[in-house]
């Protein structure tokens, strides 16, 4: 049986500290490399130079391990579909803010905590550090750093450091958020989706065709299985949710979900503004 690790472990990196200057750190995956802990790791001063560089050829790894976490072994390691790599998280929170990224259609590729922030003098923090938790490449090709705290965990230390996170993205020319959670129900009904987000799962084009022009005006999910697969309409579940999944069909995902859900085409599937 073939064992799942992430593409690399998070290295132990420390900073430059008291630096007169805000400074980003990154540790480069080297082409071809087994991911093995290294203590070399690269620096620069925060510029709009900086945040213009290719990413993508840096590919940072991971930085920090955080203490008590064994990160081979972690459950919350989330499967990226659209590079078909494995995002490390450190939390479930963290695995269900990935879920909700890789939905929005928005993110082509994610880094876990690749790069730390050091704080120099004239920042609130100045002699500390932050490991913010994603990177994230858009699909429009800019940049964002990305912080997951729930929201009742926003206390005035967290402020302070997402406030000094902020301004660091603005010199550089990326966005910055910090993802607070979503409704439960809601979360749990997109995991439900996820699992039909594969290709293997994805209808042909007449079926895809005939699924979309039969909930126009709304069908349950009952009705477009049986529509979509007469002979065996549970085979056709897939298929459905996996419409749902690249938003051609809409669903309410606060909902409670059974055969009785109602999916609707939307107007991205309509004209064509979504593959």
């Amino acid at each position: 049986m073939m064992r799942v690790f992430p593409v690399a472990g998070p290295q132990q990196i420390v900073p430059r500290r008291r630096t007169s200057s805000t400074e980003l750190h990154w540790i480069s995956r080297a082409v071809g490399s087994a991911p093995e802990k290294s203590e070399r790791h690269d620096w620069a001063v925060i510029d709009r130079d900086l945040g213009d560089r290719d990413w993508t050829t840096i590919d940072p790894l991971p930085l920090r391990k955080s203490k008590g976490l064994r990160f081979r072994f972690t459950p919350s390691l989330y499967f990226w579909q659209p590079t078909e790599t494995h995002v490390w998280c450190e939390s479930q929170e963290e695995r269900w803010e990935v879920l909700w990224l890789e939905y929005s259609g928005q993110v082509e590729r994610l880094w876990a905590q690749p790069v730390a922030i050091t704080f120099g003098h004239g920042s609130r923090l100045s002699g500390y550090s932050h490991f913010p938790d994603l990177l994230a490449l858009f699909a429009d090709g800019s940049y964002g750093l990305l912080d997951v705290r729930p929201a009742e965990r926003v206390d005035d230390a967290a402020r302070i450091q997402f406030g000094e996170t902020a301004a660091a993205c603005d010199v550089l020319g990326w966005r910055y958020r910090v993802l607070t959670g979503h409704d439960k129900r809601a979360t749990g009904n997109l995991d439900s989706l996820s699992a039909s987000r594969h290709d293997r799962c994805r209808p042909g084009h007449e079926t895809e065709t005939l699924i979309l022009n039969a909930a126009r005006a709304g069908r349950s999910r009952g009705d477009l299985c049986l529509i979509a697969s007469p002979d065996c309409p549970p085979h056709a579940c897939a298929w459905v949710d996996n419409l749902a999944w690249r938003r051609l069909l809409h669903v309410d995902l606060g909902g409670v979900f059974s055969s009785e859900t109602v999916y609707t085409t939307t107007e991205a599937a309509l004209t064509g503004a979504v593959a």
